[in-house]
């Protein structure tokens, strides 16, 4: 349980971190951010599910995803 805690911590922070460098490095959408896109970047290291449940946890926070 604390692995899969500190694993959805990990993601939340580089899911934030790759959030802010894409809106830096270009004009792009908030939108166009995309669990699939976030997936195929990431070369598959975390689920689908996984980084959507970060999206989740980052709107929470009241981060625009």
């Amino acid at each position: 349980m604390m692995d899969d805690v500190r694993c959805m911590v990990k993601i939340v922070e580089r899911l934030q971190q790759f959030i802010e460098d894409e809106a830096r490095s270009c004009s792009m959408d908030f939108g166009c951010i995309t669990p699939e896109y976030v997936f195929r970047m990431w070369g598959g290291q975390y689920s689908i599910e996984e980084i959507e449940k970060g999206f989740e946890e980052l709107r929470n926070r009241g981060v625009r995803v």
